[in-house]
């Protein structure tokens, strides 16, 4: 009886063994299943499905350092910065590991800078200055260490400290960047005279329109009426300085409204110091800036440029518009967000937004964009018409760019077969930017092409050239002379080096084809012909090139 009851405990013991190593190859799998789904859903910058993932893995896994470093990193990259303060708080209870670099670097760095600011946005004045003191390996730590201390202790009862943090900074190349800070700091706390003597120093060093538009707005606020009028003449007095003034600069509302603020600018002036060397770092320090001084437009530019640069075109586009139109960096945002929606294949949208910034505000950059933008879509008529605007303009008589629009109204010109007035612009452009290498490079090929004033053309091109010695379709347009006057030899080997310098350029390509026929190459002539067919070249280009494949040169 003993024996048949240890048999039968035995199979029980076998069928429970085989159900428990059968659940831990199904636990094992999913584990690495969310492991896996986490990693290619960070890759692809979905985030939140990441963190679904990671999470599930904490669950099984409570002391995971790792797994705390990724979803943190996870959430400061998808600008949930309060969730992300939860984790490392966690994470700092569990500690690292003497071996685990990354995690101490982190604990001594992003992670009390996310903590520090989460408590300094509450109100948590002391806790967050705690936070801040435990930074001990950041960009240029010592003085942007020094200043979050110093915007940590920005109120009322603690401002002294905070002045002091700062002269306690020991920095002589940023010397003007804490002063600056000291006038912030004394205009938030309503210490007007000191703020002003402040402002006034960093703006003998530092005539950033930033700097100008806050000292700006606190001489407005502070009713020192005729101090702002005759900054403002003096500004406006040199015609080689251009700034866009704000609207809400001149109404009663601070542009910095509190200590968490005065943390934003820090983190926008670090990251800009940062680069972009570290893409992730970079947005992640740009997303708490905007946590701390969601109303600072510059950390919104830099994000959308930041974003542009990695292709994320939807968000940069969000990004761009939400820059307003009184801001002084809306034209170059406009400017952008017109050329990511040319990459978009949405060029009416490009044209629309250009058109409905200028009914705001009008800008030489934004109306010369409006004008290139028609040029890309062969709209030539539009196109003159937009830049014949801002030539007829007496507001931009003296501007130095000004031969650049009769440039490109002349392109305009010439590309819809208008050649005696795109050779008045170029000449003027010439007139008004003596020895320009772009315009005559356009002026010598457009004449040597029509066969007029050959040596002349010559001439300008190869001055162009001395200026710009490797630019592919100067070398172009020299060979070409040469192919015109039947120096195939000299054409020929002179396109064979601008191919390599612009392997992806049709006309080149299509020209080294029409050389390589001429000095007796047709198999390698026709290849040429092939791949400039294949960079599509367009309709008008394409049927010449077809035309020689069948018939040759």
């Amino acid at each position: 009886m003993v024996q048949i009851k240890l048999f039968i405990f035995g199979l029980i013991s076998i069928v429970f063994l085989q159900v428990n190593v059968s659940a831990a190859k199904k636990d094992s799998a999913l584990r690495v299943g969310d492991y896996l789904i986490a990693q290619i859903s960070s890759q692809a910058n979905d985030y939140n499905a990441a963190n679904i993932h990671y999470l599930n893995l904490l669950k099984k896994d409570k002391k995971n350092i790792n797994l705390y470093l990724k979803i943190i990193k996870n959430n400061l990259l998808n600008n949930k910065i309060e969730e992300a303060n939860k984790y490392y708080i966690k994470l700092k209870k569990i500690g690292c590991n003497n071996s685990n670099l990354e995690c101490i670097n982190f604990l001594e760095s992003i992670g009390p800078l996310v903590n520090g600011i989460v408590d300094l946005k509450n109100n948590r004045n002391n806790k967050a200055l705690k936070a801040f003191s435990k930074i001990r390996n950041f960009e240029e730590n010592e003085l942007y260490a020094g200043l979050l201390k110093a915007w940590s202790l920005a109120n009322f009862y603690t401002f002294k400290q905070s002045i002091e943090t700062l002269d306690g900074i020991r920095s002589e190349s940023n010397s003007n960047e804490i002063i600056m800070h000291k006038a912030l700091i004394y205009d938030l706390v309503n210490e007007v005279e000191l703020a002003e003597i402040f402002y006034e120093q960093a703006l003998i060093n530092r005539q950033e329109v930033s700097l100008i538009n806050y000292y700006l707005n606190f001489l407005h606020r502070n009713n020192k009426n005729k101090k702002k009028e005759q900054f403002l003449q003096k500004l406006y007095a040199d015609s080689n300085y251009q700034i866009s003034i704000n609207n809400n600069i001149l109404l009663d509302t601070r542009l910095i409204e509190s200590q968490s603020n005065g943390v934003g600018l820090v983190l926008y002036e670090a990251s800009q110091q940062l680069g972009f060397e570290d893409m992730k770092l970079s947005r992640s320090i740009l997303n708490i800036a905007n946590y701390s001084y969601p109303n600072l437009h510059e950390v919104g530019f830099l994000s959308a440029s930041l974003l542009y640069s990695l292709e994320f075109s939807e968000e940069a586009i969000r990004l761009y518009k939400a820059i307003p139109h009184n801001h002084y960096l809306s034209s170059l945002a406009v400017i952008q967000l017109a050329s990511l929606l040319n990459l978009n294949n949405e060029e009416d949208e490009a044209i629309k937004a250009l058109k409905d910034y200028l009914k705001v505000k009008n800008n030489f950059k934004v109306k010369m964009t409006l004008g290139d933008h028609y040029r890309y879509k062969s709209d030539w008529e539009n196109a003159q018409k937009t830049y014949t605007q801002i030539i007829e303009n007496e507001k931009y008589a003296l501007d130095p760019n000004l031969w650049n629009t009769f440039y490109r109204r002349g392109i305009a010109h010439e590309r819809n077969k208008q050649m005696d007035l795109a050779e008045k612009d170029f000449i003027k452009a010439l007139a008004l930017n003596n020895n320009q290498p772009d315009v005559l490079n356009y002026l010598g090929y457009s004449w040597i092409d029509s066969d007029k004033n050959m040596l002349k053309a010559k001439n300008m091109i190869e001055l162009a050239l001395e200026q710009k010695p490797d630019d592919a379709y100067f070398i172009d347009s020299l060979a070409w002379y040469y192919f015109k006057v039947s120096n195939y030899e000299q054409a020929n080997s002179l396109l064979s080096y601008a191919s390599q310098l612009a392997p992806a350029d049709a006309v080149i390509n299509e020209h080294y084809g029409d050389t390589l026929w001429k000095v007796g190459k047709y198999i390698e002539a026709r290849y040429q012909w092939n791949r400039a067919l294949d960079l599509d070249p367009g309709i008008e280009l394409t049927n010449k090139i077809k035309v020689k494949l069948l018939k040759g040169y």
